[in-house]
């Protein structure tokens, strides 16, 4: 039988249940602290944004992948396919007058229209940074060193960062290979379809030498030795300049006690057009997409009207939430109940607010005169769910002993005798 329809969910979005939904806003709170910690101040953009402010690069695959509507005006309007654009946005206009550098964090709902592929859902959670305005190497070890922090603190045990730079690839396909060729082998590399870069590399009218140079991209991972292996395939002054960066790099990163972490990857590329220098993806144990991704993108303020460098980093919430699932599966939320007869309302109320000032949980269950009174101790203190229960009735008390104890203390207190005149 179909399943009523007034009980479907569009394609790619998801109800989150308590325990997770519970996991989930801890887990944007961590990351909100710890970016705090680094001198990050949250910003919130709207949910909404017009086209225009995606088409300068911030898209990833075109238009087709965006929700569209139209407003009043006529103009189209999208749901956010990415916070980047709209914090640039924000910090060419809005906080032009601001002196440089700004580091702003956000967490934000994002949306973008997928085919149904496992894995892929059209409306998802990023916790990001944005450092706008410093053009440093030392700013890229910032964003690599707390993107780690981030996941760490997270509670993320098992994970990788893969580090490399788009102008390295751009110098050596300008060196080697030349457009459209270069097109088609960035498109393999984002999608890591090494046998197609191979295959690319196979049909293409180019000198054995350079095919022989351009074959040995997807090996170019490892330590700071893959950077001198690099060097030896190219003299363009891009791809020189981008490697002698990422020794410094590599320097710094270990400053930080992060490199361990961080894996060189000299054949990384994201799909996204802005990024000019540093990328890196994050990859955790038993997940199937990266849970992080970012890099330097330089050019992107001037298409906004202010010309500023800049670096970040993006964590895709519910990939870290699998990736922590997988781990540690989350405990169950316990809370403690109380249940009461309408003659002992006032006792249990008074009770439940003093626990609840002392930080602990605990819900509140009336019952008519007579109904279940003394079932707490038939089921040891606990209900079938296993949560914790206490009895007020018109025989005393009952139920668990950890509550009695509790409850026992506020009775001390004198605020029971309080709040029964």
């Amino acid at each position: 039988m179909d399943k009523p329809l007034i009980f479907e969910k569009p394609h790619g979005v998801k109800d989150y249940l308590p325990p997770w939904a519970r996991r989930k806003r801890e887990l944007e709170a961590t990351c909100q602290r710890v970016f705090r910690r680094w001198g990050y101040q949250e910003l919130i953009t709207p949910t909404m944004e017009f086209l225009e402010t995606f088409q300068n690069g911030a898209l990833r695959s075109g238009e087709d992948r965006v929700f569209k509507m139209i407003d009043r005006s006529g103009r189209t309007v999208v749901l956010r396919p990415d916070m980047t654009a709209p914090i640039a946005r924000v910090v060419a206009s809005e906080l032009a007058a601001e002196p440089l550098p700004i580091r702003l964090s956000y967490t934000a709902a994002i949306f973008r229209r997928q085919e149904r592929v496992a894995g892929r859902d059209a409306e998802f959670t990023q916790a990001g940074i944005e450092l706008i305005g410093d053009g440093s190497v030392d700013a890229d070890a910032e964003v690599i060193a707390l993107a780690v922090r981030t996941l760490e603190e997270a509670g993320v045990r098992v994970f990788r960062l893969a580090v490399g730079d788009v102008g390295f690839l751009e110098g050596l396909f300008a060196e080697h290979a030349g457009e459209p060729l270069a097109e088609r082998l960035r498109s393999h590399l984002v999608k890591q379809d090494f046998v197609g870069f191979e295959q690319e590399l196979e049909d293409a009218d180019l000198p054995e030498a350079n095919r022989e140079t351009l074959r040995a991209v997807p090996g170019l991972r490892g330590g700071p030795e893959v950077v001198e292996r690099a060097r030896a395939l190219t003299t363009h002054p891009r791809a020189r300049r981008s490697l002698d960066r990422m020794w410094e790099l590599w320097g710094i990163i270990g400053l930080y006690g992060v490199s361990h972490r961080v894996q060189i990857d000299l054949s990384l590329m994201l799909d996204l057009s802005y990024y000019t220098g540093m990328i890196f993806e994050g990859y955790a144990s038993g997940v199937g997409f990266p849970v992080c991704a970012g890099g330097r993108y330089d050019e992107l303020l001037e298409r906004f009207g202010r010309r500023s460098p800049a670096t970040g980093f993006m964590i895709g919430v519910e990939r870290v939430l699998d990736a922590l699932e997988r781990e540690a599966p989350s405990p169950p939320v316990v809370v403690p109940r109380i249940h009461y007869v309408p003659q002992r309302r006032q006792e249990a109320v008074a009770f439940a607010l003093w626990l609840r000032e002392k930080g602990r949980n605990v819900a509140l269950e009336c019952h008519p005169a007579g109904s279940g009174e003394g079932q707490a101790g038939s089921l040891q203190g606990r209900d079938a769910d296993g949560e914790p229960v206490f009895w007020l009735d018109g025989g005393g008390t009952s139920g668990s002993a950890e509550m009695a104890g509790w409850f026992e203390e506020w009775r001390r207190s004198g605020q029971r005798e309080g709040a029964l005149r």
